[in-house]
């Protein structure tokens, strides 16, 4: 089929809303022949390669206008690209624009020059979404993903999506992203700033993992929220915010009387901890977990573990048996209470003999519910 180039040549009527040839309608323009009557709905422009062209009715073949590079064919349309994949295949220069419809779902992709098909276009770079019934242009901004990977939701209205929740409290509205630092943030002025909901069944809310692994999960059963594989820890530091030793995991701590110190951060009930050194120790704050490796500012903190599920070092050539209340040894292992009563001095309950590790000095830490606090 001939090629038939549209530029200056088809021209809106305003009078009769219909297509006219020419400025002044005539039917014969450039040396073509144009017919001197109206074609019917659905019917287009042909030549016979002669300089005459005549109606005709759209079938299943390909129209193409060359000056504009417009092209279709069965049902789809393209604009720059000659051979049409979609509904709608835009491309100018090395972009690609397309609106497709997969299953059930509209599609609107962008893409690059990396390739013909659209699983290779890979290379999304701008979309903006306007509210209904706005002018072009002063639509509210809702959804933003940057050049890092960030990506901003913003529910209601707020003074300013390209902040991150956490820098965003003093504005309104709801706002959620995942950060270029990998963590997710959730922000809120007031009210509820997230909700789980498990609508069907009980059974875990909330999955906590290591590197894949499970470590533990906040679960419903009822009325009851439980907390699994877990225990109630907290920050502190060496007497004096002295700098890091070694302080074997399990290692019973007390309390003392110094408060914790984070640059200008108001602190007003974490206090300081020293390794027991009191045989049956009132002061027992709980036992030494960890060093903390969240940042490189404060590198002296710890974590210290004060109630619920962990392990407690033993001293070696003690024995201790399941059930049994334990206490301060004075040198930073527990030992058997002697009694059955929790008092002021009970550290924790064994709830285990299983050895979890032996350390150089021959003392071990077995497993235990901590009582200190």
């Amino acid at each position: 089929m001939s090629s038939l180039k549209t530029t200056n040549i088809l021209h809106p009527s305003s009078a009769s809303n219909n297509i006219v040839l020419g400025s002044s309608g005539a039917t014969t323009i450039g040396g073509n022949t144009f017919p001197t009557t109206t074609g019917t709905n659905g019917q287009f422009l042909q030549t016979n390669g002669s300089g005459t062209a005549s109606w005709a009715t759209v079938a299943s073949s390909q129209w193409t206008t060359t000056g504009s590079d417009i092209y279709y064919t069965t049902g789809k349309v393209g604009i720059g690209v000659s051979s049409p994949s979609y509904p709608l295949h835009v491309a100018s220069g090395t972009a690609r624009l397309g609106f497709t419809n997969t299953g059930a779902l509209p599609r609107l992709w962008f893409g690059d020059s990396n390739g013909n098909a659209e699983n290779t276009y890979i290379h999304a770079y701008s979309l903006y979404f306007e509210t209904g019934g706005t002018t072009p242009g002063t639509g509210t901004e809702r959804m933003r993903i940057d050049n890092n990977g960030e990506i901003r939701l913003c529910y209601n209205p707020i003074a300013n999506i390209s902040s991150a929740p956490e820098t965003s409290q003093s504005t309104t509205g709801t706002l959620l992203g995942a950060a270029s630092g990998s963590y997710c943030q959730f922000g809120k002025q007031s009210g509820v700033v997230a909700a789980f909901n498990r609508q069907t069944n009980d059974g875990t809310i909330i999955s906590l993992r290591q590197d894949g692994t499970e470590e533990g999960t906040i679960s419903v059963s009822g009325t009851t929220v439980s907390y699994n594989g877990a225990h109630l820890s907290r920050w502190s530091q060496l007497p004096g915010g002295a700098a890091r030793e070694e302080i074997l995991r399990g290692t019973v701590l007390s309390n003392i009387d110094e408060m914790c110190a984070w640059g200008e951060e108001e602190n007003e009930q974490l206090n300081r901890m020293k390794v027991s050194d009191v045989e049956g120790d009132p002061n027992v704050a709980g036992v030494f977990q960890c060093w903390d490796d969240d940042d490189d500012t404060y590198t002296d903190d710890f974590y210290c573990a004060m109630t619920g599920d962990f392990i407690i070092r033993i001293a070696e050539g003690v024995t201790v048996q399941r059930g049994q209340l334990l206490m301060s040894a004075g040198d930073g292992t527990a030992k058997p209470q002697g009694d059955g009563f929790v008092q002021d001095k009970t550290i924790a309950k064994v709830t285990s003999t299983h050895v979890t590790c032996t350390y150089d000095d021959g003392s071990y830490c077995v497993p235990c519910v901590l009582m200190a606090c």
